[in-house]
Order: structure tokens, then sequence, then C-alpha cells
């Protein structure tokens, strides 16, 4: 498929580890990077929650609410199967986060849910001393880890290239962009 439809970039749904065929997903998710490593494509990966996340703004959307959201992007009553709906939500996504790394979506074209999961998540933890430690996990800070640029790695290499700089109109829209007010220790 990667040959013959000419595909640029490719979105996958990594395991969700706690589940009883998590071994079995995984094994299915390397076997797919195999050819879409070789083959130089850039590759994005949602777990489950961050998809549904991304897509409908609850990490707890069930597969009737994925069914809905392709049913109003595709101005279709039909209803598709559940697992083709995933698959439809994936490579929206995939395309345009990968459009919104390279520049061409500007992050106020992006929806809510997507520049929170693309741009904007960050995880806060409170540390012993009380004070709280915050930890980017949008996916644009987690380049070799939930996306992939292979098409930068050189052909007969193997090595994943060092991060790439993020694009400077995101850094811009990141800067001006109204983050959520620091969360202040609880008094002892």
């Amino acid at each position: 498929m990667l040959r013959r439809y000419n595909v640029e970039a490719v979105g996958i749904e990594s395991p969700a580890f706690e589940s009883v065929n998590a071994s079995a997903h995984y094994a299915l998710m390397m076997f797919s990077l195999e050819p879409i490593f070789e083959r130089r494509r850039d590759c994005v990966l949602f777990d489950p929650m961050t998809l549904k996340l991304a897509v409908t703004g609850k990490g707890n959307a069930d597969k009737s609410d994925m069914q809905r959201v392709v049913q109003l992007d595709t101005a279709s009553t039909t209803v598709i199967d559940n697992n083709e709906a995933d698959a439809y939500c994936i490579a929206r996504a995939a395309a345009r986060f990968i459009q919104c790394m390279r520049g061409e979506l500007p992050p106020d074209e992006l929806t809510a849910h997507e520049a929170r999961v693309f741009l904007t998540r960050q995880r806060r933890r409170k540390k012993n001393d009380g004070s709280i430690s915050v930890k980017q996990v949008a996916h644009a800070f987690r380049e070799n880890s939930r996306w992939f640029q292979f098409d930068r790695v050189p052909t007969g290499s193997v090595s994943l290239p060092d991060k790439s700089a993020i694009d400077k109109s995101l850094v811009e829209w990141l800067e001006t962009h109204d983050n959520p007010k620091p969360v202040k220790p609880a008094k002892s």
C-alpha cells in the first residue's frame, strides 16, 4: 500500500498496554512499523485514550462516539464499522498532526482538542517537597517516541535522527497561547 498509493505519512494506533492482548497488539504494531521505516515514511502513534481525546475531547469516548465523529466529518448518514471509524480518526489525526508540525496547518486551524493533544498537553506531578513538576506530553514534544520522521534517516542507517527543532510558528503560537494557570501546591 505504501508503494501503490505513495503515502507520505502513516498513523498507527499503539496498543493499550494494560489490555489482555497487549503483547499481540504490540507485535502487530512492530510488524507494521518495519515497512514504514523501510520506505522512510513519517509515522505518528496514538494510544486509544489520546486518540479519543484528540477527536472527541473525552479520553473515555466509546465506539459510538468515534463513529459519530466520522459521520459528522464525512457528512454521511451511514454508520461505519467501529474499527473503520478508529482507522479513519487515526488517519485524519495523523495527517493533521504532520501538517501542523511541517507548518502547513496553522495551530489556530486545529480544533481545541487537537491543539491540546498535539501542542499544549502537560502532565503535572506533585513532588515530595510540595513543588509541582510540569512535563510537556503533547505529541509535538515526543519526537522519536510518539512520532517519527523516518524520512530523515539516511538509506542504510537504522539510527533515529536527532530531534528536530519545532517550527518557529508553532513556538510563537505556544508562547502566545493561554496556557492553564499553574497549580498551587496544597497547603499541609
